[in-house]
């Protein structure tokens, strides 16, 4: 069940990543060239560039919790005796796992209070809630991958532990 749900995860954030940012690339592109070559400029289209750098931002951070490119102990884990470097690590899974689930919460309360206020982006005209939706979202995603990581690592026993093979292993 949870390797169905972790590709659904995995193909979700890739493809929101993906597709952000290409748009992204090819609206700052369009507007570049329209600027200098026509004098004429798209209003929208520095906004729009910034919020699909963010959605692409937070998306390719959750897919970088899958693949294990954001746990910064990985030097001094490697280093560490098995039985130390495990608790060390589900040590730090736990804090990252109780920092992400902060900002869900406070994502999920930030998207609802602009969606009472029914503010709208400038050029865009876009409710703000849409835009910041991406927060608790892409934050569950990376919450989800720090969880199933850590699970793997109690799972294993502390005398075998190895940071590659729980990282790897699931990745």
């Amino acid at each position: 069940m949870f390797d169905k749900i972790d590709r659904y995860l995995e193909l979700f954030s890739t493809t929101v990543m993906v597709l952000t940012m290409t748009v992204a690339t090819l609206v700052a592109f369009v507007n570049v060239v329209l600027r200098y070559l026509f004098n004429a400029s798209l209003t929208w289209a520095g906004e729009l560039t910034s919020y699909l750098f963010i959605w692409s931002a937070l998306f390719g951070a959750a897919y970088g919790f899958k693949i294990g490119m954001h746990l910064g102990v990985t030097v001094v884990i490697q280093k560490l005796p098995p039985k130390v470097a495990k608790w060390v690590l589900s040590f730090s899974l736990l804090i990252i796992f109780g920092y992400l689930v902060c900002l869900i919460v406070w994502g999920y309360d930030f998207v609802m209070f602009n969606h009472m206020l029914e503010m709208v982006s400038v050029d865009l005209q876009i409710s703000y809630w849409i835009i910041y939706i991406c927060v608790p979202i892409a934050m569950f995603i990376a919450a989800y991958q720090v969880l199933l990581k850590l699970i793997k690592t109690l799972q294993v026993p502390a005398d075998e532990f190895s940071y590659d093979m729980v990282m790897k292993e699931h990745s």
